[in-house]
């Protein structure tokens, strides 16, 4: 349950997949594999061990298929944009959204039970969790979710990493005019508990697990009571267009905070209620590449972070 914090970004510059090596074998952030980490290709969806079917599940008729707020939650995404290494490769049920916010948090800045409680490794949708849902939506992926707390995993398919993401669980206290959110939605794939999502930034799979309530917002185009990092909804916010995903890094413990704030700020991409330059796959292809170099380890240099510099966004379009 992240809490959003200003971000002093850089400009970013969209690097295009087709100036990488074999797409997104590559990367667009030289920093990424400074630490010793490889790159390789995650198992093949045939012989991995997590279900690839149950990872992917997007039945005509479920959940998934459904857009919650109608033909303007597709603006921001392709069915398959194309591009080795860095694409859908075909998969029906899979989606590059483009235009997303892409923002991180850890242990530090996650809130807990209570929202303006920091300092803890709570998600929202912890295992076991019920395919059935919690709120009156299904979480047809419930059963990809193994973790009980947030985790930084090595990142490839079989082993993802937490992400945080507009949810049903918030905000605590629902009203007519601030109902439940609902989960962000796009290019006819929903993100729901589960959902495995691949970030080409640092080549690394994560899996939905946890609730952002400055994502939901954003997405609802409201400021629920809890949200103290929004501000006001701007005029021009139209619901169901701005996806934002935060994105776990660390460990299960305190570390330093300086090192921690700078390692999310130099890894985000885009704003609050602006989106931005970041693509993410959701659903993807179990096989892209994967650097195993930690995210961030909270220990030497900078916390071991996995670039000192402000990084780019990565397209995954032909």
């Amino acid at each position: 349950m992240p809490t959003a914090r200003a971000l002093l970004l850089v400009s970013t510059l969209v690097v295009s997949a087709g100036s990488l090596a074999a797409g997104c074998s590559g990367s667009a952030n030289p920093a990424i594999g400074d630490g010793g980490g490889d790159v390789t290709k995650s198992p093949d969806a045939s012989t991995s061990s997590r279900d690839a079917g149950a990872a992917n599940d997007a039945e005509a008729g479920s959940p998934s298929d459904a857009s919650p707020s109608g033909d303007a939650a597709d603006a921001g995404s392709t069915p398959d944009a194309g591009g080795a290494g860095c694409s859908c490769e075909g998969k029906a049920d899979c989606a590059v959204w483009t235009d997303v916010y892409i923002s991180w948090y850890g242990f530090n800045d996650n809130s807990c039970t209570t929202e303006n409680v920091h300092g803890c490794n709570d998600i929202a949708y912890g295992a076991p969790l019920s395919t059935a849902g919690e709120y009156g939506t299904p979480y047809p992926n419930a059963g990809n979710i193994k973790h009980t707390s947030a985790t930084e995993g090595t990142g490839t398919y079989d082993d993802p990493i937490t992400a945080a993401a507009s949810a049903d669980s918030d905000p605590a206290k629902p009203t007519t005019k601030n109902p439940r959110h609902k989960f962000a939605s796009a290019g006819g794939v929903t993100l729901t508990p589960g959902t495995i999502i691949y970030n080409p930034v640092v080549q690394k799979y994560f899996i939905m697990e946890d609730s952002c309530i400055e994502c939901g917002d954003e997405f609802a185009c409201v400021v629920s009571p809890e949200d103290t990092d929004d501000g006001k909804v701007p005029s021009s916010c139209v619901a169901g267009t701005n996806l934002h995903i935060d994105f776990w890094m660390g460990p299960q413990i305190a570390s330093d905070t300086k090192d921690l704030d700078t390692c999310q700020d130099n890894s985000s991409i885009g704003a609050d209620w602006t989106g931005g330059p970041g693509q993410v796959i959701v659903n993807p292809p179990a096989d892209l590449p994967v650097v195993t170099t930690p995210l961030y380890s909270g220990t030497g240099t900078n916390g071991g972070c996995w670039t000192s510099t402000q990084a780019t966004a990565v397209s995954c379009g032909g």
